[in-house]
């Protein structure tokens, strides 16, 4: 059994888990693309004022995720609250005792990495070998099944895939990767504030 006295060290090996695994995913996405001929930088604004305008359409973007995240976190529904149970038990084992600065660059090199390597490079790769809607559907699949804590978590994490793969292909890769770096940074700091403001003693273990 830990004593309270490795909690500090667990929280920060989670912490630099996660920053390793969202920032290698950006890694091996350039890596992949290079190797494969995909055009992933081409994917970007080419000017300053279309960076802007790309970075507005990404925080316009990611509102209907803060209703969709709004509505999971107040439900009454079983399903939905056990949904709630699993993600507060991993942010709290993973991000409990961050900062704000600790988990905007979470977010962040979540956005990244995980937006360039789904959608900057697989998806034009399958696209290549199949069709963009072919494409599009594999790609929020895979996706999926990476953030697939349960069943229903695969798939609301699917259809948030496909709704990053259309922002990617009518509006850029940027758009897409700063909704999904608003949205993980939004959750991450009400889940973490809302895991501290509970009574001491209440806690919420995973659900199957």
């Amino acid at each position: 059994m830990n004593s309270g006295t490795d909690l500090p060290s667990q929280k920060s090996t989670g912490m630099g888990l996660a920053l390793a695994v969202e920032g290698g995913l950006g890694v091996v996405a350039a890596l992949l693309a290079w190797l494969l001929g995909v055009p992933l930088w081409e994917q970007f604004p080419a000017d300053a004022a279309d960076t802007i305008v790309a970075l507005v359409y990404g925080v316009l973007a990611a509102a209907p995720l803060m209703f969709m995240f709004w509505f999971l976190v107040r439900s009454r529904h079983p399903e939905l609250q056990r949904l709630s149970s699993q993600v507060q038990w991993l942010v709290d084992e993973l991000f409990g005792g961050a900062n704000l600065v600790q988990l905007a660059l979470v977010a962040t090199l979540a956005g990244f990495g995980e937006e360039l390597l789904f959608r900057g490079a697989l998806m034009p790769l399958a696209a290549r070998w199949t069709s963009p809607l072919v494409a599009l559907a594999l790609t929020s699949l895979l996706f999926g099944l990476a953030h697939s804590l349960s069943r229903l978590y695969f798939l609301l994490a699917t259809m948030i895939g496909v709704y990053f793969g259309w922002l990617a292909m009518d509006f850029g890769l940027a758009v897409p990767i700063v909704a999904h770096a608003v949205y993980d940074l939004v959750a991450l700091v009400y889940l973490t504030r809302r895991s501290r403001n509970r009574p001491v003693g209440v806690h919420r273990g995973i659900e199957r």
